[in-house]
């Protein structure tokens, strides 16, 4: 029986976008008859120690990681990468073993691993760094600390037998970093929406107990984060109140590090028209997203390569249109032309953004016929069986 070790901070029941996927991905290789073990950390939901959860074994590091500040969360990321790696040294050798980026920079432990215990690796990139903590101001673009953090990452991408980007944005990214395209598997994040149905919008309870059945609702639906973009959002919700349309509501449901801003600056402008929800638990995820006639996703153009907004393929799965207030290049903004399940708008182009809304708020049968594209365009690939595929490739390779 072939065996994988999947390494990631967080996994299930632990929250984080990182760990939904992973655990997604880890079940499609127990169905391929894999024996399949995770190595993460200890979190809010969980304690250190191993459990077998759902046929994969998870082994759990104690971590002190903090988010109170980012002096705190770059410390508790540092010391969580020795920590992880030298409890993956007393694990049973498994034949493939899979790092991510949670945390950042966690591929470099992946040669040491290949030297000592002779698996062969694949690297997941979820994002890519130092290129992400450059561009949120975490480090001075092109400088040393970033530089030797490139040349790190670059050496370890280079070292792993597959590189798996999110995004084809990103994959170019990869290449231009010095991996042959020849190891580079584009696997999006699909497959894991797989408990996200479209509720319909009558009859949606989550839409009646928050009063949301009188208005066409513009959503945004997770992390609200620096990589970002949001004044964009703002303007338009700005404009569509002083032309007097009263019946557009845009909707944030969720947290994040930009949530206390964007509350502060909707303040600011009197927007009647914006409010904010808590993060919904999982088993109402279906009816959140359902509570949205239309959903926003954003990102800045300098993120475009770097990061892919895992919440985009929830909401193709809810069966909801797509504004995605982004590059154009990036792979949503590629995803959302290819599949005609949505718009993209240019960033700071608040009045294109306006106009969209309008148009599916005037048109609802255009916006089932969107959201009917979106479920469609969910089950043309899968991650899980992609990853098993790419692994038994890899293997082929001893």
């Amino acid at each position: 029986m072939p065996s994988i070790l999947f390494i990631n901070r967080v996994y299930p029941p632990d929250s984080g976008a990182t760990g939904r996927v992973l655990e997604y991905v880890a079940q499609g290789f127990i169905a391929a008859g894999w024996e399949v073990s995770v190595l993460a950390t200890a979190g809010d939901h969980s304690i250190a120690g191993e459990e077998i959860r759902n046929g994969v074994k998870v082994t759990r590091v104690a971590s002190g990681f903090s988010k109170r500040s980012l002096l705190a969360r770059a410390l508790g990321y540092a010391l969580m990468i020795p920590s992880l790696f030298l409890r993956a040294l007393l694990l049973p050798r498994a034949d493939v073993v899979v790092t991510k980026t949670d945390p950042p920079m966690l591929l470099a432990i992946g040669p040491l691993l290949k030297f000592l215990k002779g698996s062969r690796l694949i690297h997941w990139a979820q994002d890519l760094y130092p290129e992400v903590a450059e561009e949120l101001g975490v480090f001075p673009k092109g400088g040393l600390v970033a530089g030797v953090l490139r040349r790190i990452s670059t050496f370890s991408m280079q070292a792993h037998d597959a590189v798996v980007p999110v995004g084809r944005c990103m994959a170019e990214l990869v290449v231009q970093r010095g991996v042959a395209p020849s190891h580079i598997k584009v696997i999006l994040n699909t497959g894991v929406e797989q408990e996200i149905t479209a509720v319909p919008r009558e009859g949606n309870p989550f839409r009646e107990i928050h009063g949301l059945n009188e208005s066409f609702v513009v959503e945004y639906s997770g992390n609200l984060g620096r990589a970002h973009e949001f004044t964009t959002v703002l303007e338009a919700a700005r404009l569509l109140q002083t032309r007097g349309e009263v019946d557009i509501l845009f909707l944030f449901v969720g947290g994040g590090p930009g949530e206390e801003a964007l509350r502060r600056d909707a303040e600011a402008a009197n927007l009647r028209n914006v409010r904010f929800l808590p993060p919904q638990s999982t088993d109402l995820l279906s009816q959140s997203l359902g509570a949205g006639d239309l959903h926003l996703v954003t990102m800045k153009d300098e993120m475009s390569g770097l990061v892919v907004p895992s919440k985009f393929y929830g909401v193709m799965a809810a069966g909801r249109p797509c504004l995605f207030v982004g590059p154009v290049q990036s792979e949503v903004g590629m995803f959302l032309t290819e599949h005609s399940t949505g718009c993209v708008i240019t960033p700071g182009d608040a009045d294109a953004l306006t106009s969209a809304i309008l148009s599916y708020r005037h048109d609802p049968k255009n916006c089932t016929l969107t959201g009917e594209r979106a479920v469609a365009s969910m089950k043309e690939e899968d991650s899980g069986s992609l990853f098993v595929s790419l692994a038994r490739s890899v293997m082929s390779r001893l």
